[in-house]
């Protein structure tokens, strides 16, 4: 044994060299540009083309997938940003179509009191009557606006009503389609006067009476305020006849009348100051 182990250790030098000289020889040998290669290295190419095929397969895939998910994660965001900008967009035209139309109804309501020898307070709509027996609309100006009860509320459109109750910051409007609403008008091509009441069915329209048996209403004809009341000025619009009715116990006819007026979509209205206290 111990004769074994001295040879061992006698060659251990020797073998050490000449593997290190091996090793700097294939290194040298393969790491040189050579246009032909060994035969074992074409062997060991050969058979080393599988397995990278499949590795190069496998690793484009994963390079895929994972891009794949970068780029799902990258248009979840964009769409969540594109929502949010879409969102805010909608909401700004929705308030700058707002704008347009108040701008509008501010412009043609300053035409309108240009027009107008009275004083008018523009008011805004701020709630309706809930109840199916009384049509009322609140405003958003009272008694210290300078608003009173029985002042005329109207539109450059035509006659609204009239205010019925007033606090200090609003007031209660009952139109004209009301029940409990009448005043005087007249027809304008004519100058015939009439009796302009609400309380019709629909809700919608107004019914004129004459007040003389000479009275001509046709179908078209324009009714003004006659002026004839402390409420409403003289020749205010107040809607059109489309349907004259005659009436066997009544003096010869009435006529049904649409008001020019729209009081489903009333947003904002004209208070009729009196012309000896114009200061609102």
């Amino acid at each position: 044994m111990k004769r074994v182990l001295e040879h061992i250790l006698r060659w251990k030098v020797p073998l050490i060299i000449l593997l290190v000289v091996i090793m700097v020889g294939t290194i040298h040998y393969t790491s040189t540009p050579r246009v032909k290669l060994s035969m074992l290295e074409g062997i060991g190419r050969d058979l080393l083309v599988p397995f990278q095929w499949v590795f190069s397969r496998a690793q484009r895939f994963i390079l895929h997938q994972v891009d794949k998910v970068q780029t799902m994660r990258t248009l979840k965001e964009r769409n969540a940003e594109l929502e949010e900008l879409v969102q805010a967009l909608q909401a700004e035209v929705l308030e700058l179509r707002n704008y347009k139309r108040e701008n509008e109804w501010l412009r043609e309501a300053l035409d309108f009191k240009d027009e107008r020898e009275h004083d008018l307070l523009v008011a805004e709509v701020i709630g309706r009557s809930p109840s199916n027996w009384e049509s009322t609309i609140i405003l958003n100006k009272g008694f210290a606006h300078g608003v009173h009860e029985g002042m005329a509320v109207v539109t450059s459109e035509g006659v609204v009503g009239t205010v019925i109750s007033v606090s200090r910051y609003s007031s209660t409007v009952l139109l004209i389609v009301d029940a409990q609403s009448a005043t005087g008008g007249l027809v304008q091509s004519t100058g015939d006067l009439v009796l302009v009441e609400g309380g019709q069915a629909d809700r919608e329209t107004l019914l004129a009476k004459p007040l003389s048996r000479d009275t001509v209403v046709e179908v078209g004809d324009v009714i003004v305020t006659s002026g004839l009341s402390t409420v409403y000025p003289k020749n205010m619009p107040v809607g059109e006849v489309v349907a004259v009715e005659s009436r066997q116990y009544e003096l010869s006819f009435s006529a049904v009348v649409r008001p020019f007026v729209d009081f489903n979509r009333l947003e904002y209205v004209l208070i009729v100051l009196p012309q000896d206290n114009g200061e609102s």
